[in-house]
């Protein structure tokens, strides 16, 4: 929380709570969800942020991972990265603040502190990356190519969002969506220790693929990978 100077000194992007219904393959809900949005449309180019651009996985590249786990006969696995945009630190050149969210309280002594009357006449400076940021999607996308490079996989030179690992032990692919990643690799146990090595990020295991890139992804024994968007 900032003064009334600083306050008075910068833009106080707005912000709201976004509430879903998380929902399975089958189409019942999971869980509820509710995340905390700033209003990044009033964001100013150069003074707020500059760079955005975030590369996403090409479908084609999907199915092909999903391929090659048939081919080497390892089910893929679906990884999740929870509040994924929350996890990185924003440009340090930037300084960003927002208005107070609804339902966060504001003490006495804090508004005594801040010389001002009500929540609605302070702001919050942002540390870190927070969803609805113009920059957001960047850099996360920076943060998790960095942890990837850091657990020994490579970028693809045909798609940015496919990474490769090979080594004595056999071959690990990972191809990536935002938040959400599809893995293979030519043994369980490889895909085990990308999941160890990944644990920086949280990562969560929801083990076989059922739901990626707006593809319901079935799997049997006898005809392998099947896709579809029913």
């Amino acid at each position: 929380m900032v003064d009334d100077q600083t306050r008075e000194a910068h833009e106080r992007l707005r912000n709201k709570w976004d509430l879903k219904k998380k929902k399975n393959v089958s189409g019942s809900i999971e869980r509820y969800k509710a995340r905390l949005v700033s209003g990044g449309n009033s964001q100013v180019l150069g003074r707020d942020y500059n760079l955005t651009f975030a590369a996403v996985l090409d479908t084609t590249s999907g199915k092909i991972i999903l391929a090659v786990a048939r081919l080497w006969n390892v089910r893929a696995r679906h990884f999740d990265v929870p509040s994924a945009h929350l996890k990185d630190y924003k440009e340090e050149e930037f300084e960003i603040y927002m208005r107070v969210p609804k339902g966060m309280t504001v003490s006495d002594d804090e508004l005594r502190t801040f010389n001002v009357a009500s929540a609605g006449e302070t702001c919050l400076q942002l540390i870190k990356s927070l969803y609805g940021l113009k920059q957001a999607g960047r850099l996360w996308n920076q943060l998790l190519d960095q942890t990837l490079n850091d657990a020994g996989l490579s970028q693809s030179a045909m798609d940015a969002c496919v990474y490769v690992k090979t080594t004595a032990e056999g071959t690990t692919v990972v191809g990536v969506y935002v938040d959400d990643l599809l893995a293979t690799a030519t043994s369980d146990e490889l895909l085990d220790a990308f999941g160890a090595a990944m644990q920086i990020l949280e990562l969560k295991c929801l083990v076989s693929v059922k739901n990626f890139l707006g593809m319901r992804i079935g799997y049997d024994d006898l005809h392998g990978y099947t896709v579809d968007q029913e």
